[in-house]
């Protein structure tokens, strides 16, 4: 079934905040930014208040917040920015740029995380992953050194699925968790998203060897129910660190059922996550279009709102909350519809 969604589009043009709006007209209805109404809401969301929270956390040597990677760190200040609609060429976000790459900057803050020196050197996605996906963010130029050698390592990971048949060939069911082998390459989340957000590696042989490796990957790993950890090397101190592991359980199709189920998860913030991870997925790595037309159907129906609990909300608004006054008439289901919108935008 053909969706137009205009209803829909509608409503948020008519109550949402800057952010939404723009977003709308950039993304879904391809009105270009340099169009006097477009100029004249990218200055309101600057204006908001949720976008000058972020931005006030930018130090004056231009590095966003207290570290590289968490609530505080570059990379969340920097994609929440870009997520209200901040466009990556503004002046605060390219000169953030600049002080990650510029070591006598960054070396002046906590531009690491725990662990991520040991991740980076079995390729797992540490700091210097992270150095790579905000360049990705920002749409830095390809072949910025860290950039290039991380685009390289994750198409190394994903090609080396055609080499598995099951998911002990590259990880081991210990006591207590289940780890990567040592030196075993399989992709993370940091490796499949620097390849979705890149364009230089799209040969057509690359492109043949990526489709069948995520497809292999998603039939190893689509009923796996267990996270893998990594193991670090005895010179890093040992012990057990947390990668980037990628939602391969969010390619399955959902029915209306199981979506509602996720609604109603007792695990307040389990809508809000699934429903960033269905969302933006590329051609070359979606697998089925079930959940997609199933989530349009119930949002053509207007069935899915008020089905969310006030906590599911609750969580929701801080996970994927774009309006900055809530007290707002239609501010929260604003926030919700345009979250679902873009999901199921281009897939049905």
């Amino acid at each position: 079934m053909a969706y137009t969604f205009q209803k829909q589009i509608d409503f948020l043009l008519e109550y949402a905040c800057p952010s939404i709006k723009y977003l709308v007209h950039r993304d879904m209805l391809n009105v270009p930014m340099n169009e006097p109404f477009m100029v004249a809401l990218q200055n309101e969301i600057l204006a908001q208040t949720n976008t000058q929270k972020h931005l006030s956390a930018q130090h004056p040597d231009g590095w966003f917040g207290h570290e590289l990677h968490g609530i505080d760190g570059m990379d969340c200040h920097i994609g929440s920015l870009l997520n209200l609609g901040v466009e990556a060429s503004h002046p605060a976000i390219q000169k953030a740029v600049t002080a990650l790459l510029t070591p006598e900057i960054a070396s002046t803050h906590k531009n690491w995380f725990r662990g991520g020196v040991a991740l980076d050197a079995e390729g797992r996605g540490g700091d210097r992953a992270i150095v790579a996906n905000i360049l990705a963010m920002t749409k830095a130029p390809e072949d910025i050194p860290v950039y290039a050698e991380e685009l390289s390592l994750a198409f190394e990971h994903l090609a080396a699925v055609l080499e598995y048949n099951s998911v002990d060939d590259f990880s081991i069911r210990g006591k207590n968790e289940r780890y990567y082998k040592p030196h075993a390459k399989f992709p993370g989340a940091n490796h499949i998203g620097i390849l979705a957000a890149t364009q230089g590696w799209r040969t057509d042989d690359n492109m043949k060897i990526a489709k069948a490796a995520i497809k292999h990957a998603y039939e190893i790993m689509k009923d796996v129910d267990e996270y893998i950890t990594f193991k670090k090397p005895s010179e890093f101190g040992g012990g057990f660190v947390g990668p980037f592991n990628y939602n391969w359980q969010a390619l399955k199709p959902l029915t209306e059922e199981q979506i509602v189920g996720i609604i109603n998860s007792s695990y307040n913030f389990q809508f809000a996550f699934w429903l960033g991870s269905v969302t933006g997925v590329p051609d070359w790595i979606q697998q089925h279009n079930g959940t997609y037309e199933v989530l349009a159907d119930m949002l053509d129906r207007n069935v899915i709102f008020n089905q969310i609990p006030k906590s599911a909300l609750k969580a929701f608004k801080q996970v994927s909350g774009k309006e900055p006054n809530y007290r707002k008439k239609y501010a929260t289901e604003c926030d919700v519809l345009y979250a679902i919108l873009r999901a199921v935008w281009g897939k049905v």
